[in-house]
């Protein structure tokens, strides 16, 4: 898993690799199924929602609400945001230039 840093706010904005803040614009959806099989390899899909009001709601219950993995991973390469190894890696970048308020953004590819 990779992660990427990002701001506490309700549209995150992401961090880039000079500590920098930038404000992509991305596909977003209300609505996600996301289908796991368990060790009977029967299928479980979960149904996540996400509430829309004046700005869309980018992660729900811990899921990047986002419409394309791939084109938002593009996107975000394009503005020079690219993702950390390990959620420790991330963690230890924030320290370093003393970030103090952030989330972290699991990407799942």
């Amino acid at each position: 898993m990779r992660y990427y840093l990002i701001t506490t706010h309700q549209r995150p904005k992401f961090y880039r690799a000079n500590g920098s803040v930038v404000d992509v614009e991305l596909s977003y959806v209300d609505k996600k199924e996301v289908r796991t099989p368990n060790a009977n390899g029967e299928l479980s899909i979960q149904t996540i929602e996400g509430r829309r009001g004046s700005d869309s709601l980018s992660i729900a219950s811990g899921t990047w609400m986002i419409s394309n993995m791939d084109d938002a991973i593009a996107t975000l390469e394009k503005a020079a945001v690219y993702p950390f190894e390990s959620k420790e890696a991330a963690k230890q970048y924030a320290k370093q230039l003393a970030i103090t308020s952030f989330r972290y953004l699991r990407d799942c590819n």
